[in-house]
Parts: C-alpha cells; structure tokens; sequence
C-alpha cells in the first residue's frame, strides 16, 4: 500500500522483512518457502478470497474482450516514476513492473528478478534479472536498464531508501549488485519495488515530458492513450515474457469521481468493473443486487497530532491519551462502516503480523478524558483545528462531536486535495490534528513506512517519535528473519500505543465491484499489486 496517497506512496510499498539465517551475518539468500525472499520463478502469485472466484489458467479461462473499468481517482504522470504520487504508480501496474511483487501473505514472489541475495555484512544486494524480457519498444530489460532505472531515481532523491545505495555495479547482463552504506531487513522490498522502463525510448523520446503522458515497459499491456481526467486505453502486449498472457485484449478506465454516477453506470452495465471503491454504502447496494465484490485490505484511518510544536496542546501526551478515551470507536465504525469498518485499538488492524492481541490502551471513557484534561492544564478545554478532505467529512464530524463532549471545541477545515495532501505529506504541515488514510500491507511494513524512522508518507516530522519507538524500529530492520522481525514490530506496535503517538480509527472497508463475468483478484492484497494479467470475461450477449 502497499505503493501520494498512499498511494503516492506508493507507493507504496513494501514487501516482505524475511531473511532466514543463524550465526553472525552470514550472507542473506533467498529461498523458495514462505518464510524467505524467494519464491520459485515458475510459480504464479495465488492471491485468493471467500469473497470472489480466483482466476484460472490460461488453459481454461476464456481469451479475448476489453475491460471496461471506471475510477474515481486518475493519474497524471504515467511511467516518470521519480514524480509518481501513489495515484499514479496504481494506473502503471498494467505496464509498469518492479523486480519483486507481493504474494497474499505478504511474501515477496519474483516478477522481473528470478532471485535475489543479500549480505549484511558485505552490505550488498544481489539482483539475478529475468532473462528474454523485452519492454514495449523491443529493446531488452537487462543489468543495465535496470542500473538506469535505479540512478534516475537515485538522481531526484526518489529511491526509497536511496540515501544508502553507494554504487550500482553491472555483474554481467543479467546480474545487478547494489553496494550499501547501511543494510536493513527492508532492503528487498525498498529496492525491489523499483519499476522498470525502457531507457532508450526515454532517451529517445524527449525524456521526462514524454514518459508523463507515454510509456515503454515489459508489463502484460501497452498503453495506447491517455487523455487527463478523462480515459486510459491500454492493449495487449503481444511479446509479454509470460507465454500465453495476457488473457484480455484490453483496458480501458474512464474517470467517474462520483460515486452515484459510477454506481448507476455498474447496475446498466456500462462498465465492467468499478475499481477501488471507498464508498462502502455503494458497494454493498451493488452486491445486494449481484454484483461480485473483491474486498481489499482497507486504510487504516487516525487522527495525526501535530505534536512535535511545543506549543500545541497535542505535545502534552496526557492531551493525546484524552482525545483517545473522548472516542467511542466502535460505534463510529459501526456507524461509518455499515458493518464492515474494523475499530482500531492500535496501530495495525487485527489481521497484521504485527497486531498485538488484546491491546486496548485507552478504551471509550470520557470522564477519564475530561481528567487528564484537566491534568494536562486544560480543565475547561481548549479550541482547536481539524484538518480534512471532503471525502472524511463524515468521520471528522464524528470526532468533533465526541471531542466536543469532553470539551475540546474543534473546528472542522476542509482542504481542496493538493492543500489536504501538500500539509499531510509535505513541508506545510497541519496546525492541530489532521484526519487520515494510510496504507496496509500484508507483512506489517507500513509500519515503516508512514511512522517509521524514515517514513515515505508523514516524513516531515509533525508526529513526534519517541526515542523507545525509534530504537523498535530500528530493531526490526536490524533483523533479518522473520519470526525476529515479527516479534520487533509488535514490540513498535505496542510502545506507539504507549505513547500515544497518534490516535488510531478504524479499519475502512475498500473495494472493487464487478459485473458477474468479471474474474480478477485486483484489490485482494493491495491496491499496489495487480496481476492483470490473468484477468479475464466471460463471454457475454
């Protein structure tokens, strides 16, 4: 979530913290089991639910058609990756691979590497390249593009963890080590979830201007056109390395922002499939009338402090715990989620590795509230601001409501997207609190990276981190096998919650709706993982 929205950040991203070994860093090596940073090259990511049918091999399904598919966010950067929001890296999937992807446990399962080896000690990463790929413009993807693609990122500060990578060396074609100044058990996924596309044809193409609206990558389908804010056509990719796939001949996905229109287009079948709807009232009215759904992870809502201002009521950690125990969760889930929100005691919800059974730091109690308050030197309250976007109006006007009742006096300021999303992910910050979304990944990572040390989302120290927190962190990308970093990440879970480092929600519900002839597993794992290419329609009148 993987991989700004978190999109942005997409980017985010991350996969999974496995590394098995014993004995004072030895080399890390990727093997094909579960637990470990390899899977076989002939294996194909499974990604399964109880809530849609997976899609079948090549042999059964049936070929042909193009997806009609509509979405309520669009993209304006296509395949200029070090300008990528999270936006724009989810309409790349169809085109845009990385080295490495997720599998539905979180595991990492290759896609353009075959295998890949790291060594603590040595500080390095070893990429082995698959072999006979071509991007869309019959140039081959090799050592060599994918050091190109690595240093454009690297050049304009976008590599996540870039700070770390010294130098990239070519082995041979097929063979890219990455020599580190600092090596972590995220070293995988930071740099395998680079996306790869054809130097030549940025070169030859005018470069950035001409990859924001073009593209020439390896992935199952090519990008035909783009228009802003209106459509994307992409088609088949003939020489795509996965023999037989993929199965549709086609995508093409209008930008429909409102949700009543985008609903009725889905009950005239007007569209094929709805992709990535947060509306959850929407959702479940479709399915009542048969539409199938994919329900995703969610996103993991919470109101975020401005506690690093010293001046702020929210640096007193007595004020955190107070507008903690102000709020009703569960109802406020029940009431927003229609029975499919999870209410958060943490944050990480219930199905993470990192979960904590049982933790309830601070359950609904607003005489305990009103008491720290008045601990904290505010035993009338205080008035403060509330940072939002139209889309969390609902929520936000829950939480003023039971801040109210405690005696904090919150006015609601709803931004426009580009000011909402510039003070939650850049320098301009937020005054008081801010309501939002972030990611969820299957291995627990997005821990790191919207809270961590050096977090891809809130990055510009707003939320102040304890030194405890920290050191967790640190811990678990110090650790390099699975149970290890398992462990660790718990232990972070717990002492944010200590803290009261910021003030989890709940667990929203997120969606695709699709016509009955639909099979995908899109949205299963995360909104950054999409493997269109075994996507496909059964045949219709």
């Amino acid at each position: 979530m993987g991989r700004l929205s978190v999109a942005a950040v997409v980017t985010i991203l991350c996969g999974s913290l496995v590394v098995c070994f014993s004995g004072p860093a030895p080399a890390q090596t990727s093997k094909p089991t579960p637990t470990t940073s390899k899977a076989s090259s002939k294996g194909t990511p499974s990604p399964g639910s109880k809530d849609s049918q997976k899609s079948p091999s090549a042999a059964s399904a049936v070929r042909g058609g193009i997806l009609r598919g509509i979405r309520g966010q669009f993209p304006k950067d296509m395949s200029y990756a070090p300008e990528w929001s999270p936006t724009d890296s989810m309409f790349a999937l169809p085109f845009g691979e990385r080295l490495v992807d997720w599998d539905e446990l979180g595991n990492l399962v290759p896609q353009l590497a075959t295998s890949w080896e790291g060594d603590p000690k040595a500080k390095t990463v070893i990429w082995h390249l698959r072999k006979g790929v071509t991007f869309h413009d019959g140039t081959p993807f090799n050592a060599e593009a994918a050091k190109w693609n690595f240093q454009i990122s690297l050049d304009a500060g976008r590599l996540t963890d870039g700070q770390f990578v010294k130098s990239l060396d070519v082995i041979d074609e097929y063979t890219l080590r990455m020599n580190l100044s600092e090596y972590t058990s995220m070293a995988f996924e930071d740099y395998g979830w680079a996306p790869m596309f054809s130097p030549t044809a940025f070169k030859a193409n005018g470069g950035k201007e001409w990859a924001r609206t073009h593209e020439a990558g390896t992935g199952p389908f090519r990008l035909v056109d783009f228009k802003r804010d209106t459509s994307i056509k992409y088609e088949r990719y003939d020489a795509y390395w996965r023999k037989g796939f993929p199965l549709l001949d086609g995508i093409e996905i209008r930008f429909v922002p409102d949700p009543m229109t985008a609903s009725m287009m889905m009950e005239a079948k007007e569209a094929d499939i709805w992709l990535d709807v947060a509306v959850i009232k929407n959702v479940l009215e479709l399915q009542q009338k048969g539409l199938k759904v994919n329900w995703g992870p969610g996103m993991l809502w919470a109101l975020l402090p401005n506690s690093s201002n010293p001046k702020s009521p929210y640096a007193n950690k007595k004020v955190r715990e107070a507008v903690e125990y102000a709020l009703d969760r569960p109802a406020i889930a029940r009431t927003l989620g229609f029975g499919r929100f999870e209410a958060l005691t943490q944050i990480v919800p219930s199905a993470s590795p990192a979960y904590v059974p049982g933790y309830d730091p601070r359950p609904y109690n607003p005489e305990k509230a009103r008491q720290l308050l008045a601990e904290a030197g505010y035993p009338s309250g205080f008035e403060t601001k509330l940072l939002t976007v139209d889309y969390a109006r609902d929520a936000s006007i829950a939480v003023q409501s039971y801040l109210a009742a405690v005696g904090i006096r919150v006015s609601v300021d709803v931004a426009d997207l580009g000011r909402y999303y510039g003070s939650l992910f850049g320098p301009a910050g937020w005054d008081d609190l801010a309501i939002a979304r972030s990611g969820i990944n299957p291995d627990a990572t997005d821990l790191f990276v919207h809270f961590g040390p050096r977090p891809m989302t809130y990055r510009f120290g707003f939320i102040a981190k304890s030194p405890e927190f920290l050191a967790l962190c640190e811990k678990a990308l110090k650790t390099y096998d699975q149970t290890g970093v398992k462990a660790a990440l718990k232990q972070a879970v717990k002492q944010e919650g200590e803290d009261a480092m910021v003030i989890p929600l709940y667990r929203s519900g997120q969606a695709n709706v699709m016509q009955d002839y639909v099979h995908t597993d899109y949205m299963k794992i995360h909104t950054v993982t999409w493997f269109s290419y075994q996507d496909w329609m059964e045949k219709r009148k």
